[in-house]
């Protein structure tokens, strides 16, 4: 049997999987993705892009066609007791995407999968991995032709081995790598079984928020895809809350009719509505599970084929999109040797915690969403009110839905020394307008514009603050730097001119400091301009400088 050789095969075309060869590709980085099913599925439950995965898809030239197709949603309101409790204020998201986009998840697909044939990339459908093994001696830094030994089965029936540096499995929860490699998804299945259900709605509902219905029986939740037309989640009625080791996710059976899901909302809301024309209906069970490791040698997990978890919030697809964002641009400079491979370890590292968070609170959200408690009820009812009117809890709300609140400070790839301003390593770079320009061509006149759109997503970028003076830097400072050329951009960044602006500029970037932005617009490094020696000795250790 021939075997055919490929940098890296992507298992699964769902959004982590179309996401992951969207940046491999577009970095270089040639790739294969596969899915078994034949066609893309019409019934995705996805639905919420978050602030964070909009920032980031802005600069891949995908947000605004996002916009496009999707529905904003500017608050998230919470009924209980028969009457409106309060509302999370999305405005309070910071940056300019201060809503919960509400896009059908086969609709990120369909633009993600348009964005991938402009790049070159085909998906093969009906094409199943059934095995692989592993090269001991190999690393994704060796050789593009070594790594994994993949077998796929194509439709037909044929069997085909791959050689592959990379393995990355965006299967879904029953990943095939998964099993393979025997790792457990440590977690628990919750069992009371919810209805979901895509339907047009007439009445009184508000199409521009999340409306969530609380009772000592259970939970409705309505999401506005577009005017009229509703996504449905609810408990069902008499559904016995348990939990097993068991994962399972659809229900066998009949699909809710819509006399059921007539009766499910009315006896939740206060606000009259009809429902009719059901798209598609379905029974699910919710599972909070995740793995302890994304990484075995050359496999990579990302999305629900490492963690899942209930919907509240709707974080589940962004959080696997955000995990190809981040390592993608890792696994690239390492195939092309231009980073250490120990740079590839950072992904877990980066991305466990930011997993495990989530799926514990959103975990602990369904546990009191579902309790049949009166006194849980009770309570909840009664502090809600009190609580949406405190500045610190929307706030802390917001962050928490957008993942705005994200960061990586905990990882061995964030380095501050000497912040300056509020932004330390492995935060999020704020987005905000600056005056920019290219350290090479002093004489271009500099440009003011969103940082984000400043900023390069295929390279690390040097952000030097500007203050009253010149910066403090060694004279060959430029020259030091060129041995990182191809991996490396340089700006020098000062505040806009709009009032107000200078004093944010400060507080956040402080003067003359040096700060590094990742691809994923994550810093790697900040410091004052007068420890070059620092910045030098980080990007030392990470990426492999140009011979000289």
């Amino acid at each position: 049997m021939t075997i055919r050789h490929h940098p890296v095969l992507i298992a699964g075309a769902g959004p982590t999987g179309l996401t992951a060869a969207m940046e491999l590709s577009r970095l270089g980085v040639p790739v294969r993705l596969i899915d078994k099913l034949t066609a893309p599925s019409t019934t995705s439950r996805a639905l919420a892009v978050q602030a964070r995965t909009l920032e980031l898809l802005q600069q891949r030239g995908l947000t605004d066609k996002m916009l496009a197709a999707g529905n904003k949603a500017h608050a998230g309101s919470l009924y209980g007791r028969g009457k409106l409790l309060g509302k999370v204020d999305l405005s309070r998201i910071p940056g300019r995407h201060n809503y919960v986009l509400l896009l059908s998840q086969a609709e990120t697909e369909r633009l993600l999968t348009e964005q991938l044939a402009l790049q070159g990339v085909q998906i093969e459908r009906g094409v199943e991995l059934i095995g692989f093994v592993q090269s001991q001696a190999s690393t994704p830094a060796s050789t593009l032709a070594s790594g994994v030994l993949a077998e796929l089965r194509h439709a037909d029936g044929r069997i085909e081995q791959l050689q592959a540096a990379a393995l990355i499995s965006a299967e879904g929860a029953h990943s095939s790598a998964r099993h393979a490699l025997n790792l457990a998804f440590e977690g628990k299945s919750l069992k009371p079984t919810y209805a979901l259900a895509d339907l047009h709605v007439e009445g009184e509902i508000a199409s521009d928020q999340l409306s969530i219905f609380i009772s000592d029986h259970g939970f409705l939740a309505m999401f506005p895809l577009a005017e009229g037309h509703f996504r449905m989640i609810a408990i069902e009625p008499d559904a016995e809350i348990q939990q097993d080791d068991e994962l399972v996710r659809d229900i066998p059976g009949d699909p809710p009719t819509l006399a059921q899901l007539q009766a499910i909302y009315d006896a939740h809301s206060p606000v009259p509505a009809t429902l009719s024309d059901i798209v598609w209906s379905s029974h699910f069970r919710i599972n909070s599970r995740m793995l302890q490791t994304l990484r075995q040698g050359n496999v990579f997990f990302g999305g629900d084929a490492a963690h899942i978890h209930s919907p509240a919030g709707g974080q589940g697809m962004n959080t696997g999109i955000q995990d190809m964002i981040d390592l993608c641009w890792k696994l690239a400079l390492v195939l092309q040797g231009r980073a250490d491979p120990a740079l590839l370890d950072t992904y877990e590292q980066d991305r466990l915690p930011v997993i495990r968070n989530i799926v514990t609170r959103t975990e602990a959200a369904t546990d009191v969403l579902n309790s049949r408690s009166t006194w849980v009820h009770t309570l909840v009812t009664h502090i809600a009110p009190l609580a949406l009117n405190i500045d610190f809890v929307q706030d802390t709300a917001t962050r928490l839905i957008s993942e705005i609140n994200v960061d990586y400070r905990s990882s061995p790839l964030s380095v501050t020394h000497d912040a300056g301003g509020s932004l330390h390593g492995g935060d999020r770079l704020p987005d905000i307008d600056v005056i920019a320009w290219e350290h090479n061509n002093s004489e271009a006149e500099s440009r003011e514009g969103n940082l984000y759109a400043l900023l390069d997503p295929s390279r690390l970028t040097l952000l030097i603050a500007q203050g009253p003076s010149a910066p403090i830097l060694p004279p060959d400072w430029r020259e030091q730097l060129h041995r990182w050329e191809g991996v490396l951009t340089i700006r020098h960044i000062a505040a806009a001119l709009a009032e107000g602006h200078d004093r944010e500029f400060r507080n956040l970037f402080g003067s003359y400091h040096l700060h590094v932005a990742r691809p994923d617009c994550y810093l790697g490094f900040v410091g004052d301009a007068a420890q070059w020696d620092a910045l030098i000795a980080w990007l030392d250790k990470w990426f492999t400088p140009r011979a000289a």
